[in-house]
């Protein structure tokens, strides 16, 4: 209004954390049918565990890697998986664990 100049800056968000936070992302696409991706943030590259299992505790899928620090995925089929309905999965490092749950449908 005065004429004087501001300090403007301009970001641009994708979605995606960018950070060096340890985060478990919701499963995609939710619920699912055939195939879902498993994304999750590490803050260093390390050894990592997504296990996922049913209501009853059942272990039904486990995926163990060298995972780089960043975002990172993992792919479920919904044929190596027996049943069907709520699941969880729970991505385990040496220092973090997080969980969250998914819906697979006939």
């Amino acid at each position: 209004k005065d004429g004087s100049l501001m300090n403007v800056s301009l970001s641009f968000d994708n979605g995606l954390t960018t950070s060096a936070a340890f985060e478990l992302y919701q499963n995609a696409p939710n619920p699912f049918r055939n195939e879902t991706i498993i994304g999750f943030n590490l803050p260093i590259a390390q050894n990592a565990t997504v296990t996922v299992y049913d209501v009853s505790g059942r272990v039904l899928k486990l995926v163990e890697g060298d995972f780089a620090k960043g975002y990172n995925e993992v792919s479920l089929n919904a044929a190596e998986l027996t049943g069907t309905g709520v699941l969880y999965y729970t991505l385990e490092t040496a220092t973090d664990a997080a969980t969250q749950k998914m819906i697979l449908i006939e």
